[in-house]
């Protein structure tokens, strides 16, 4: 086997190529795709010399080039073509939950969305068990909740929807 990959260089590169592939669908990252497309490049390579320094000199200049020069474009695109979608604790911001132990500034449970979060008051004072009440944002695992209805439904000055949030 080894005789194989000795003679047949273009079998280790395609091998690698396709375990980066793999990767790549398990992250969604695009940094393992152009890894990926690098070691197949090395392949390509392989076809016209035997060198192995020579290849791999192709994968890592190829990498480093798609890494740098076609990942951020690729990534922008994604992400310009998605703006406005929220997921995950950003998602919650605005959504109505049901006060069931009473929420102050510093305790408190409330049901959202079927499940039972702690909670604390976005504002002075207490809401009362059984009270309707909005999610202002997310701090870890527990919802800053207001008794008064947003105002509108776009929270992009919420801290949840801010970078790094």
């Amino acid at each position: 086997m080894w005789d194989a990959l000795v003679n047949n260089p273009w079998i280790l590169w395609l091998i690698i190529m396709l375990i980066l592939a793999g990767i790549e669908m398990l992250t969604l990252d695009f940094l393992f795709l152009m890894m990926s497309i690098a070691a197949l490049c090395a392949g390509v390579v392989s076809f016209f010399t035997h060198s192995i320094p020579l290849q791999v000199i192709t994968f890592a200049v190829v990498a480093v080039l798609l890494i740098f020069l076609l990942r951020p474009v690729a990534l922008n695109r994604i992400n310009r073509s998605t703006p406005s979608t929220r997921s995950n604790a950003e998602r919650l911001v605005g959504l109505s939950c049901t006060v069931l132990e009473p929420v102050s500034e510093n305790t408190g449970l409330v049901r959202l969305e079927g499940d039972i979060w702690t909670a604390r008051s976005a504002e002075h004072g207490t809401l009362e068990v059984g009270t309707k009440a909005y999610v202002y944002r997310i701090d870890g695992a527990t919802a800053v909740v207001s008794g008064t209805a947003p105002a509108t439904t776009d929270f992009s000055d919420s801290p949840a929807s801010q970078p790094g949030y």
